[in-house]
């Protein structure tokens, strides 16, 4: 065990009064690791701090429709130097400087990824018996500010030394937990937070719309809107401006569709379905793709531009894999 694993390890025999006790975890653990280690899995996600390149392999499947209203100007736009968030049933506003993503538990994921303001989802195919975390908070030297989804703390405010306060509300059956050192801005996030009714600021309902049949446009896109589900729920929403839109739209009109063709004994535990809506002047075309790390023969086309920024997440299971560098800690 490496310095990085033995800190892991450390943190998680400490058991925080929030985090639930499974006497599973370790078992899980090391089932996940030998399933990593068979290579039966393909693909990871890619730690923020190492250029590791991986490859990634998916089946896809695209379906669309025309809708003839027009565009129309978007509600509920954030403050400047602000941006929404979105998951599951609710949406809130964070600091647009805030631009490091991790899918897990707080705060144990940040000793693999740099100490910077995070916006933390704790998903559903990452098992809380695997990454339960059991430090309440990290040391001084290391804490940042976060907002984190449905983590485990439960709803209410706790105060840590060095003047950091962390408060968490439940939100349309969704805890929302922010800590940071400045109590105006811990306020100001809470204070956005609200119920997605109907659809979020990026077109997104709480759970996936049915699939319609169409065709694409490959001209005149000028923006496209992604939204992330698992297992039909919402993960994240998010724009693209017009030129990685324009180069996804072309990619989604002109690439042949093929059959999945998955590994033999593959477990993907969480394929993703992306719904693409992509705007011209006039019009909407919801384009939908589905991905899963099972498939060996097949990429969904513009997979890499969607998968950017909310929807690259980190995944802690990197830090317990055996074939990939693990970047130092900060000292």
């Amino acid at each position: 065990m490496d310095a990085t694993e033995d800190l892991v390890a450390t943190s998680l025999s400490r058991h925080a009064a929030d985090a639930p006790t499974d006497d599973r975890l370790l078992s899980d653990l090391h089932h996940r690791l030998r399933r990593r280690r068979t290579g039966r899995t393909i693909g990871a996600a890619v730690l923020a701090c190492a250029a590791v390149a991986t490859a990634i392999t998916a089946a896809h499947s695209l379906t669309a429709d025309l809708r003839t209203d027009p565009q129309v100007a978007r509600p509920g736009a954030p403050d400047l130097g602000w941006r929404w968030e979105s998951f599951k049933t609710v949406e809130v506003q964070v600091p647009s400087s805030w631009t490091q993503y991790i899918s897990g538990p707080a705060p144990c994921t940040f000793l693999a990824n740099p100490a910077v303001p995070t916006i933390g989802r704790l998903n559903g195919w990452l098992s809380k018996n695997w990454y339960t975390c059991s430090d309440a908070v990290l040391p001084l030297d290391r804490r940042q500010p976060y907002l984190w989804f449905d983590d485990v703390q439960a709803p209410g405010t706790k105060q840590y030394d060095g003047g950091w306060t962390e408060e968490t509300r439940l939100v349309a059956g969704t805890k929302i937990s922010v800590l940071t050192q400045d109590d105006a801005l811990r306020r100001r996030i809470l204070a956005s937070a609200r119920p997605i009714t109907g659809t979020d600021y990026y077109g997104c309902t709480p759970q996936e719309p049915a699939p319609n049949t169409g065709i694409a446009p490959t001209d005149g896109v000028t923006s496209a809107d992604i939204c992330e589900y698992w297992k039909g729920s919402l993960v994240a929403g998010s724009t693209l401006p017009k030129a990685p839109a324009v180069t996804l739209a072309r990619g989604l009109g002109t690439t042949p569709l093929s059959p999945p063709t998955s590994a033999p004994g593959c477990q993907d535990p969480s394929p993703r379905d992306y719904r693409i809506t992509l705007h011209t002047p006039g019009k909407s075309w919801p384009v939908r793709i589905s991905y899963t790390t099972c498939d060996v023969d097949h990429r969904p086309p513009g997979i890499d531009l969607i998968q950017t920024g909310v929807h690259r997440q980190i995944d802690p299971a990197d830090i317990f894999d055996p074939v990939k560098p693990i970047t130092t800690l900060p000292r």
